[in-house]
């Protein structure tokens, strides 16, 4: 009996601290300040918003949706980019990120995630290896952004050949398994432990949809 009690401790424990948040692209579009506000009673308390989206175009809802989720105190908030492989690596990261600066979304305390999953790469591992790097260094050179990774086993394999190039740099994968917890997560890339898990797509909640994280 006692075994059973230390187990139900840790298991609730694992519950007790994990840090829910949310996702939304350019798709969302500009919710209102009242839905933050009600994702927050929700228990949502980061968000990851998307900056850059697949044709290389610029967000037009970020700023709004940045400065809503600070005034629903939802106080840690980051940014993505989908990124076009059409494009140079390094100048899409400079009009995307210099934009999100300007706009006050990005600062040194901000990470910036690169959502790298099937869309356009190379078939050549090296090539898309190449231009993950471009974009990290664009990242920490240039604007000493902390950049992060996102995706999944699959992804990973099929655009890099599972390089372990980038396992410094923080790990965030989807699973819509609909649970909040890395019992799942099985290491690539070099990997070892994830940082943040993806784990419900689409939801409808709070006048607004978006997808389920924890960390």
């Amino acid at each position: 009996m006692k075994i059973l009690q230390i187990i139900f401790s840790l298991v609730l424990a694992s519950y007790v601290f994990a840090t829910y948040g949310l996702d939304m692209s350019i798709y969302q579009g500009d919710p209102a300040l009242s839905d933050f506000q009600c994702l927050k009673k929700d228990g949502y308390d980061f968000a990851i918003l998307q900056a850059q989206t697949s044709n290389g175009g610029y967000n037009p809802y970020v700023k709004s949706q940045f400065e809503k989720c600070h005034q629903a105190e939802i106080n840690y908030v980051d940014v993505y980019i989908f990124p076009d492989v059409s494009k140079d690596a390094a100048s899409q990261i400079h009009t995307t990120v210099s934009k999100a600066i300007g706009d006050g979304v990005l600062t040194g305390k901000n990470m910036i995630w690169l959502d790298i999953e099937p869309y356009k790469w190379s078939s050549n591992h090296q090539t898309n290896i190449d231009f993950i790097a471009a974009m990290i260094s664009e990242c920490e050179k240039v604007y000493n952004i902390k950049p992060g990774i996102y995706s999944n086993w699959n992804s990973w394999s099929e655009i890099t050949g599972g390089t372990t190039r980038f396992s410094s740099y923080q790990i965030w994968y989807p699973h819509y398994d609909g649970s909040a917890s890395f019992s799942d997560f099985e290491p690539f890339g070099g990997w070892s432990k994830p940082n943040i898990k993806q784990f419900q797509g689409t939801t409808s909640i709070c006048g607004t949809e978006i997808d389920k994280d924890f960390y």
